[in-house]
């Protein structure tokens, strides 16, 4: 039996982040992975997904164009050279997290699928590893809702979406969350015709509700079809081979078919052929319950990143620093407490949508002292860059003169947040207020709206 100080089951953001932690802390390491290194973000997530959103956003100005001036002809989409690229992103980032991992000294990598025979035991293809800690970062799956007649009717799901070398003429998306909204647009875009279904009465739900409002206006004025405060009652297969999905809506039912489906309906804990159970770690269906320290209900045993759930957020900057949190933690090197605040998320959609802190609704029945200023995406290097798209609210406590939270729809959205981030975190509203902005710039619409909610 091999071992090493604290063994890190998979080689995601988070699992690459405790190792590294680890050999800082001067420990040995197990890392353990069954795929490829590097994770969701890399591999099936937010970086390949940014990938075939980029083409879609080329194929859509190009078809655009003409607004600007410029004849650029008929445009057609190679779905395959789409998919090429795509995967040549996957493969060098794939390519340079593995490098990077290796490079640590100290560090050995298992490469199979690890399960628990004990607490503190695990096989992989044969060998027994042991150590005194272990570390959980499993991340997490696609999941496939239990709607009536989906498990047997073929689907996509979001991993399947990126590497389609063939449009279908139709496609239904369950679910739109941050996954249905960013790859359904993306796909309309390449040249589908889209639906996107879901049960929520609006988008955006966790956002003030002009910001949901804005972007569904905004999704339908490009072709895509929203069937939102819907209920699907079952997914079948047609007598020629093509889903069906049927929804209740306002009391009606109607059918809704299609070519293809794609499940955008979020991801899950991947746990299963872990076997959690055999080293005594207690799950849920959410995640891996955990206390403040990042440890699981058998000591010595810790996880970090998606594998968690909530209230701990499915985003690469949370789960870098949780890993680093639970190897801290796990090898006595500065324990403390991991931070449960999930910082700024976003939607990259075009135009995109980001958030961070307190809506105006959470502020008031908070107690605050609130000021709200709103500001559109509307002159200078908006209007230059034909983007007079969306709009930002900011929310303050004026009598203690803090930001509480922000709000953006608008081109490059998730670019602009961090000012207000950064002006959150240092306590001081001056920070942002008081420093110049490059006119013309898209940074001063937001600028504007923190100004006015305080003097508003």
């Amino acid at each position: 039996m091999s071992g090493a100080d604290l063994i890190v089951i998979g080689a995601g953001m988070a699992g690459i982040n405790a190792a590294a932690r680890a050999v800082e802390a001067e420990a040995s390491v197990v890392v353990i992975e069954r795929d490829r290194v590097g994770g969701t973000c890399p591999l099936r997530g937010c970086i390949p997904s940014k990938a075939l959103i980029r083409s879609a956003e080329v194929a859509h100005e190009a078809r655009t164009a003409a607004a600007y001036g410029v004849s650029a002809g008929p445009v057609s989409v190679d779905m395959g050279a789409v998919a090429d690229r795509v995967q040549g992103i996957i493969d060098k980032g794939g390519a340079g997290a593995r490098a990077y991992l290796e490079s640590l000294p100290g560090l050995r990598l298992v490469m199979g699928e690890a399960r628990f025979e004990e607490p503190g035991v695990l096989s992989v293809g044969g060998e027994r590893i042991a150590a005194p800690r272990v570390l959980v970062a499993t991340g997490a799956a696609p999941v496939t809702p239990p709607i009536p007649g989906l498990a047997e009717t073929p689907h996509l799901t979001s991993t399947d979406a990126l590497t389609l070398r063939e449009l279908p003429g139709r496609l239904l998306v369950i679910g739109a969350g941050p996954i249905g909204l960013e790859l359904g647009q993306a796909l309309s875009r390449l040249g589908a015709a889209v639906t996107l279904i879901d049960q929520a009465p609006r988008l955006l739900m966790q956002a003030d509700p002009a910001m949901g409002e804005a972007l569904a206006e905004l999704l339908a004025a490009e072709g895509i079809e929203l069937v939102l405060d819907a209920r699907i009652e079952r997914v079948e297969s047609r007598p020629d081979g093509g889903p069906r999905i049927t929804v209740t809506r306002d009391g009606a039912t109607r059918e809704l078919d299609g070519d293809a489906i794609l499940l955008g309906a979020g991801r899950g804990p991947d746990l299963e052929a872990l076997h959690p159970a055999g080293a005594g770690i207690e799950t849920n269906g959410k995640g891996v319950p955990v206390d403040a320290r990042l440890e699981t209900s058998q000591p010595g045993h810790f996880a970090a990143g998606d594998v968690l759930g909530p209230p701990y957020g499915p985003f690469t900057h949370t789960a870098r620093q949780l890993g680093r949190d639970a190897a801290s933690n796990a090898l006595g090197a500065d324990p403390h407490d991991a931070n449960p605040d999930v910082g700024p998320w976003a939607v990259f959609t075009d135009p995109e949508f980001t958030m961070v802190g307190m809506t105006e609704q959470a502020a008031r029945e908070a107690g605050h002292d609130v000021g709200v200023g709103t500001s559109e995406f509307s002159g200078g290097k908006a209007r230059a860059w034909g983007q007079e798209r969306g709009l930002v609210t900011a929310v303050v406590d004026r009598t203690a003169g803090s930001i509480l939270g922000a709000q953006i729809l608008g081109y490059h959205a998730a670019d602009l947040i961090h000012p207000v981030v950064v002006a959150m975190r240092a306590g001081d509203p001056d920070a942002l207020l008081g420093a110049y902005h490059v006119h013309p710039t898209l940074g001063e619409t937001v600028q504007g709206a923190v100004r006015s909610a305080f003097s508003g």
